[in-house]
């Protein structure tokens, strides 16, 4: 029975050491140190390009890892979450990425001591859905078009050198001239046929403006998907698109439609466009998606706990002092 227990214990930290614009040797000795001091067992897995990140999460899942935290961006963040689908063992999450989109969703510490302390200490369990995708599983959102380009376009060095700030010299390129493609859509056995400069599949994300994400009543755990489709043409269409959606909320304008409640999505287009999945490119059409319902247990504040956006205050672990 003991031995039992002492294998419950086992914590698995999974850091990605490029992520963000931090200080990653400061932050694991930081994260190990909590996660000893609490009682855990600690196992440190670093991030490298193209491994394989499933097979790592699924070995220490096998040997009796109670808790894993993910400490990254987004890309990080969904990776994990996917590796650990229909796991009952929680995630807990460290934001340490460019736009920690996910984090933001669900209120979680952008501060690093903050996310520990929510770890260690009081929270809630949220089940999340995730998306299978082809041969691959998904946690927050898939777009196609404007998004994808955008992130195709932003090397890794120009995130962590300038952060959210990387994607905007990108934005302009792409958003004074969209053009309309033509998809064809499967949303649940109903076919359908459209033009879009962007299309938008959410699981439980956008962009981690979880405002918006209340207006649009996208959930985490309602074992469904949004499929948003835009037909935006240059950013004149922006005024627009706001006072209809936001303001109005309609459903369905000239630029805009909503297909709420999914569970099974096919989009294929006439010739291949890049498709990104929380935050990473994947390829390009077609793409099959289907809901995967309470997947995962993440690890969430407490409902007493504010939803106020965080502000950053200075911080060593963050921004280490130049030597």
């Amino acid at each position: 029975m003991t031995s039992q227990k002492q294998n419950q214990r086992k914590a698995l930290l999974i850091l990605n050491p490029v992520s963000g614009i931090g200080n990653p040797d400061q932050l694991q000795a930081f994260c190990c140190r909590e996660l000893e001091k609490a009682g855990w067992e600690v196992e440190v897995y670093l991030t490298r390009t193209d491994d394989d990140l499933g097979a790592v999460v699924k070995t220490a899942l096998e040997d009796s890892c109670g808790l894993v935290v993910a400490s990254g961006g987004d890309g990080t963040v969904a990776a994990v979450a996917a590796a650990m689908k229909n796991s009952p063992v929680p995630l807990g999450i460290i934001p340490s990425g460019t736009w920690n989109a996910i984090a933001r969703h669900f209120a979680i510490p952008l501060n690093p001591q903050r996310a520990i302390g929510l770890i260690l200490g009081e929270h809630n369990i949220a089940s999340l859905d995730l998306m299978d995708i082809g041969d691959t599983v998904h946690a927050m959102n898939l777009t196609i078009g404007f998004s994808a380009a955008m992130i195709q376009s932003t090397g890794r060095e120009e995130k962590r050198k300038f952060g959210i700030f990387a994607y905007f010299s990108n934005v302009f390129t792409q958003i004074l001239g969209l053009k309309l493609k033509r998809y064809r859509l499967v949303i649940d056995g109903q076919r359908f046929k459209t033009r879009a400069s962007e299309i938008l599949v959410a699981n439980y994300g956008i962009i981690g403006l979880r405002a918006l994400e209340e207006i649009l009543n996208i959930r985490p755990d309602d074992g469904k998907m949004d499929l948003i489709i835009l037909r935006a043409r240059t950013i004149l269409d922006a005024p627009a698109l706001f006072w209809r959606v936001v303001i109005k909320r309609e459903k369905i304008t000239p630029i805009y439609r909503i297909f709420k409640g999914c569970e099974n999505i096919s989009i294929t287009s006439s010739k291949p466009v890049i498709v990104q999945a929380d935050g990473e490119i994947i390829g390009t059409t077609p793409v099959q998606i289907q809901v995967v319902a309470n997947a995962v247990q993440l690890i969430i504040p407490p409902p007493h706990k504010s939803l106020l956006p965080e502000i950053e205050f200075f911080n060593p672990l963050i921004h280490p002092p130049e030597r």
